[in-house]
């Protein structure tokens, strides 16, 4: 078994709540004013890139403890990240008015933030959907080992096919604990039908799976998994 070797880039997740009656005031200035501010932070060299994303059934599901929406921010490494706070900084300047008279703060409930480190992952391509899925393995190595080395070859293999446009593996790096999970996986998707059909039960390559030692690296499966649609996606990770 081969020792995990991370990447450098460190990903940032941000789950938001909003209410039904809020979210097109929402989406309009995140879209209108905030995407200008992070746009400008890839500009000047302080973020790689940042994505925007709807939960699916946004709007619909009313419990105020799950996430309608999903802010994703990539940086080069850890000390770019420490300096996040300096995007936000320039938000005056940037936007040429009082920030918070455009802010989504007084409209929307952060739910959790969530730090990653990168692992390994497909290069990008367009996009329309993600599925998340959050693991919490018995064996970190041994899961992340059988990613790259057995399923990343079979994901590059299907690119392109049945609208599967991509693929990664992200560590956990804060918060951890007990009941957090420790690795992510995310799958990218054309369309809302090609992501709806990862998510059902569906059966794999039998080559592929008899050489899998999944069910002993992560004998629970996920522990949760998330359907997304990206609204803006804004720099680059290359």
């Amino acid at each position: 078994m081969s020792t995990v070797v991370l990447g450098q880039n460190v990903i940032e997740v941000q789950y938001r709540h909003v209410e039904s009656d809020k979210i097109v005031e929402f989406e309009y200035k995140e879209n209108e004013y905030w995407s200008k501010v992070k746009q400008a932070a890839i500009t000047d060299g302080n973020l790689l890139a940042t994505a925007f994303f709807r939960v699916a059934d946004a709007g619909i599901v009313s419990d105020p403890t799950m996430p309608t929406h999903a802010f994703v921010l990539v940086f080069k490494d850890f000390e770019q990240l420490a300096n996040s706070k300096s995007i936000w900084a320039n938000a005056g300047k940037v936007l040429g008015v009082d920030p918070s008279t455009v802010g989504t703060d007084r409209i929307s409930k952060t739910l959790m933030v969530q730090r990653y480190k990168l692992v390994d992952e497909l290069p990008l391509q367009e996009f329309k959907y993600a599925v998340w899925n959050y693991s919490k393995p018995k064996n970190l190595n041994g899961f992340i080992d059988e990613n790259i080395k057995l399923w990343k070859p079979h994901f590059k293999k299907n690119l392109g096919k049945n609208g599967f446009a991509g693929w990664g593996i992200f560590a956990r790096v804060y918060p951890q604990g007990m009941n957090e999970s420790s690795v992510l996986t995310y799958d990218h998707y054309t369309t809302l039908a090609s992501a709806m059909n990862a998510l059902s039960p569906m059966d794999y390559d039998q080559s592929i799976i008899s050489k899998s030692k999944m069910s002993e690296y992560d004998p629970n499966g996920f522990r949760y998994r998330v359907l997304l649609e990206l609204i803006e996606f804004q720099g680059s990770v290359e």
